[in-house]
């Protein structure tokens, strides 16, 4: 006997609401039957995979570890009905995408407004964060594509890569700051910074690019007081103290922060990163992320040629 979908969405909905009861309401079944589906999903497995608490159930290690393979599985099979729907020329369903910094300043305000006209019954999901964030997600198949940063380093061997543009990494700090005409990284060896890293995740982090460009230039490693994990909150500490953040340089010029930031015209400059579309080079996004994509990079890729 082999795992149904009809198992994994039960399985997964007794997991997000936490209970049998809150499950059935959910799915509008019985619970009796969602009861009997669990049985069945345990005994093929030989794992128990929740275990009651006095709110509820939770979730297993084993249990957990199949959440992760549910959520893939019923998120690809959701992607095929809408990607036949699609082709039909019945453009419905939702797009999950993820943007960092340079691209979601540079594009997505005039891109989805575009997007939304054409395809009213499209939904769009946002997510934002650190590279090496969408790269996962990416990967596990809760974005369909992301637009980020790439460096030599970064690991891209299972994703389809399209540069669009190289980065423009600045130091940046508040209006007004001390060091603020500084022109050499020597002189901010005494200032606090404030870096940005994923969540349960290490590697490729703004932290390690700011580490890595004090140590290329045989400088004691900067001070860095707080890590963050968005890029409102890194740049909110930057406008309101006197630390300093390795942002795109776009935060100083568009956006909410542009009149509170300027960038410290350096010598030096950090290690170059190129701004890439990303997604699975094995399977295909469906039409309507194809398109949404297509146009973030025609866009973003206009905008810049008109800048130089």
């Amino acid at each position: 006997m082999a795992l149904t979908i009809s198992q994994l969405r039960v399985f997964t909905a007794v997991a997000e609401h936490g209970s049998i009861r809150a499950a059935s309401r959910a799915l509008g079944t019985a619970q009796s039957g969602i009861t009997q589906q669990l049985q069945n999903l345990e005994s093929m497995l030989g794992a128990t995979l929740f275990t009651r608490t006095n709110r509820g159930v939770a979730l297993t290690a084993l249990g957990q570890r199949l959440l992760q393979r549910a959520g893939a599985i019923l998120g690809e099979c959701g992607r095929a009905e809408q990607e036949v729907q699609q082709l039909r020329g019945e453009y419905a369903g939702e797009v999950s995408f993820g943007m960092t910094t340079e691209p979601l300043i540079d594009a997505l305000a005039p891109v989805l407004t575009e997007f939304r006209s054409r395809f009213e019954r499209v939904s769009v999901h946002l997510r934002t964060g650190t590279s090496r964030m969408m790269i996962a997600w990416i990967r596990d198949g809760t974005l369909d594509f992301a637009v980020a940063l790439v460096s030599k380093d970064t690991d891209t061997t299972d994703l389809s890569v399209t540069t669009l543009y190289p980065s423009d990494p600045v130091v940046v700090c508040r209006r007004g700051h001390p060091h603020a005409g500084a022109k050499s990284l020597e002189e901010l060896a005494g200032c606090t910074w404030i870096a940005t890293r994923s969540p349960n995740l290490t590697g490729d982090t703004s932290s390690n690019r700011l580490l890595s460009f004090f140590e290329g230039h045989g400088l004691p490693l900067p001070r860095i007081i707080a890590t963050v994990e968005g890029l409102f909150e890194a740049l909110h500490l930057v406008g309101e103290t006197d630390c300093l953040s390795l942002e795109s340089s776009i935060v100083t010029q568009r956006g909410p922060f542009a009149g509170a930031l300027k960038s410290i015209p350096l010598r030096e400059r950090p290690t170059q990163q190129n701004v890439c579309l990303l997604q699975r080079a094995a399977i295909p996004v469906t039409p309507a992320a194809q398109e949404l994509a297509t146009m973030i990079a025609s866009y973003t890729r206009t905008v810049r040629a008109r800048a130089r």
